[in-house]
């Protein structure tokens, strides 16, 4: 929770639900708090009760089912590339991509972007750590301007004057990190960048959510076809319990429009989310 409070719109969903599916915002809050039923958080008589259910390998706790568990490997790239298409269209409005994913340099560095704004070229990758505290912010941003420090000689010995490293960081349970405004405001007007933290967020919930329930159930949440792309929102099928304890299946197909539940939300969900997360469970 360190890391959510440090942008607004970390948690722009609580209101109106924008862009987040119902099953997201049922998973993002007990993810946060982390109240998820996985091994690190029972108490087994052996250690190895403890480890990861899919890998074996490790301790399951949250950070390592969603950032280090090779079992999704997958799904990390494209989690990273849903947020990476966001940034880049961004960028493309108001500069020139020299290069996106191309190996760079001596080393074959492979920065995710590379662009040329009013004459200063900009080296921009995507990262997203767990929210472990705001020292994780800062570690994956050191790692970033370290790792592509070698680029900037290159490009200044090609005539550019000013060569900057620009790491966007973006938490895997959607914490936003403000030093992203710094170079976003350059490329995006105001009421576009306050759009475009609230999709890099709900993108991020929305790839943790599947992975976690991929994980926990075996049951395939995404499609591995193509990685490098991002896919199109899965249609999520919801069990609502009536006050006479019938049940009502209905499904919600998100698919181009990521608000799927602003407007169910703002309509039936405002007075409590407690309420919400009683009445609706998913099957």
């Amino acid at each position: 929770m360190d890391c959510v409070a440090m942008a607004p719109a970390s948690s722009h969903f609580l209101f109106d639900g924008k862009y987040t599916r119902f099953a997201d915002w049922r998973f993002v809050h007990k993810a946060r708090l982390n109240l998820v039923p996985l091994n690190a958080n029972k108490n087994g008589p052996l250690p190895a009760d403890r480890n990861c259910r899919r890998c074996g390998k490790w301790v399951e706790t949250l950070p390592h089912v969603l950032n280090h568990c090779t079992s999704y490997s997958a799904a990390w790239q494209m989690r990273h590339n849903a947020v990476l298409a966001r940034i880049e269209t961004a960028i493309a409005y108001r500069g020139t991509i020299l290069s996106e994913n191309q190996a760079i340099g001596p080393n074959h560095l492979r920065p995710d972007l590379v662009a040329e704004i009013d004459g200063t070229i900009y080296i921009v990758d995507v990262t997203v750590p767990f929210e472990n505290r705001r020292d994780a912010f800062r570690l994956a941003r050191e790692r970033k301007t370290t790792k592509y420090q070698e680029l900037i000689p290159l490009y200044k010995n090609q005539g550019y004057q000013d060569v900057q490293i620009v790491p966007i960081v973006v938490g895997s349970l959607g914490a936003w990190d403000p030093e992203n405004d710094l170079f976003l405001k350059k490329v995006a007007t105001r009421s576009y960048l306050a759009v475009l933290r609230k999709l890099c967020v709900s993108e991020c919930i929305r790839w943790s959510r599947d992975i976690y329930v991929q994980h926990l159930t075996g049951a395939q949440q995404y499609s591995t076809t193509n990685n490098a792309i991002p896919l199109e929102l899965p249609s999520t099928t919801e069990a609502i319990v009536n006050s006479d304890n019938s049940q009502v299946i209905t499904t919600i197909d998100s698919q181009d429009n990521r608000d799927t539940c602003s407007t169910q939300i703002s309509q039936h969900c405002q007075e409590s989310s407690p309420t919400m997360e009683a009445n609706i469970v998913d099957l």
